[in-house]
């Protein structure tokens, strides 16, 4: 987690994020293939690399279409850092997707596992129908003994969650399940009491220590 060509933004955010426990919990094999979904600069891309290990392969996706114009400048921004990241730290396995989400260039069933941080939620909070529909084309990607993993900010039932960019745990199970998963395991590693989840994600008040729920799929039988 300390090396040298880790980007120190990286770095900072390790505290709250724990992300050796998280790619414990992931239970990632030797060699795995990867897909980190939405890497944006590729934060997790970099550890997965190191966890998967020199036979392994991260594929770091991150969207090209939307029809904002600040989200184009965003992505493009992340995009970018996320090319110099692989560039400075010479991350030969790992490769920079540009991609739409229902179109990702990845042969079917050749994924150990994918990884959604914190993306699952825009997905849910604009249709259950698009949010299923992404997961079961994920779905054709994994091994047949391959692995989901959702990290996402927690919110309730009762509140205006796309403002707040959360999702409730439930509502993330409820998804999976209709896409063709299994929940397998679940972790509280991320939760946090002290967030009430009143506040939207990005509030400076959080200081990005949101409660998160940690999930572990795999495709039903």
């Amino acid at each position: 987690m300390a090396a040298p060509t880790r980007a120190i933004a990286h770095v900072l955010r390790d505290e709250i994020r724990r992300p050796a426990e998280v790619i414990q919990f992931m239970r990632l094999p030797e060699g795995a293939r990867v897909l980190d979904l939405y890497a944006a600069d590729g934060y997790y891309s970099y550890l997965l690399a190191a966890a998967a290990g020199s036979g392994g392969r991260v594929f770091a996706q991150n969207p090209i279409a939307t029809d904002n114009l600040e989200d184009v400048r965003q992505m493009y921004s992340l995009a970018d850092a996320l090319d110099e990241r692989i560039a400075i730290a010479a991350l030969t396995t790992v490769t920079h997707v540009r991609s739409d989400f229902a179109a990702i260039p990845i042969d079917s069933g050749s994924l150990d596992a994918i990884l959604l941080a914190q993306i699952l939620h825009d997905f849910a909070n604009s249709t259950d129908a698009g949010a299923i529909a992404l997961l079961q084309q994920l779905g054709t990607l994994l091994k047949p003994d391959g692995a989901l993993i959702v990290i996402d900010h927690a919110g309730d039932a009762n509140q205006d969650n796309e403002r707040l960019h959360r999702m409730p745990i439930e509502e993330a199970k409820r998804i999976a399940q209709a896409a063709g998963f299994s929940l397998e395991s679940e972790s509280a590693l991320l939760a946090n009491p002290r967030d009430r989840r009143r506040r939207p994600v990005f509030d400076p008040m959080l200081a990005r220590n949101t409660d998160r729920f940690l999930l572990r799929f795999v495709l039903s039988p």
